[in-house]
C-alpha cells in the first residue's frame, strides 16, 4: 500500500473514532460536548477553557456554555491562580463520581476495543506519538 492510501486510512480511523464518540454520547443521553470536557477533565486533572477548547477543536463558546452547565450542577469547579486570567477548570468531588458513573461505559468499550494485547496497544500509541510529533515539527517550522 503506498503512503498516500495509509495517510488517508490513518485519517479515516481518527475521523470514524471521533464519530463514535458523539454516537456512544448520543446514545447515553450527552452532548457529545459534555461527554469531551468530563473526558479531559477526567483524564489530565486541571485544563482552561482554552486548553480543552484547541485540543478538540471545538468553539470556545460550546466549551463556555458545557462548563457554565456542569459548575452551575456542582460538578466542577474554577480554580484561582494570581496572575493568571484564564482560569483553570477540575471537577469537584460530585464531578468525579458523576464522571466515573457517566463515562465508565465509554471507558470499559476504549478497553474491549483495545482487545489486541497490551503490548500491541502501546507500540500503536508509541508510533501514533512518534508520528504525530514529526508532523508537528514539519508544520511548525512551515512545511509548504
Amino acid at each position: 500500500m503506498d503512503f498516500r492510501r495509509q495517510m488517508n486510512d490513518l485519517c479515516a480511523c481518527i475521523f470514524r473514532q471521533d464519530e463514535l464518540y458523539d454516537i456512544w454520547a448520543k446514545r447515553s443521553g450527552m452532548k457529545p460536548s459534555t461527554v469531551t470536557v468530563l473526558y479531559m477533565l477526567d483524564q489530565f486533572s486541571e485544563m482552561t477553557q482554552g486548553g480543552i477548547a484547541q485540543m478538540c477543536l471545538l468553539p470556545k463558546q460550546t466549551i463556555h456554555t458545557v462548563v457554565q452547565e456542569l459548575e452551575q450542577a456542582g460538578y466542577l469547579e474554577k480554580v484561582s491562580v494570581s496572575g493568571r486570567k484564564e482560569k483553570p477548570l477540575r471537577l469537584t468531588e460530585s464531578g468525579k463520581r458523576y464522571t466515573a458513573d457517566k463515562l465508565g461505559g465509554l471507558y470499559r468499550a476504549e478497553e474491549r476495543a483495545a482487545a489486541m494485547g497490551a503490548e500491541q496497544f502501546a507500540a500503536m500509541v508509541e508510533m501514533t506519538r512518534k508520528f504525530t510529533d514529526s508532523f508537528e515539527k514539519e508544520i511548525r517550522n512551515g512545511a509548504e
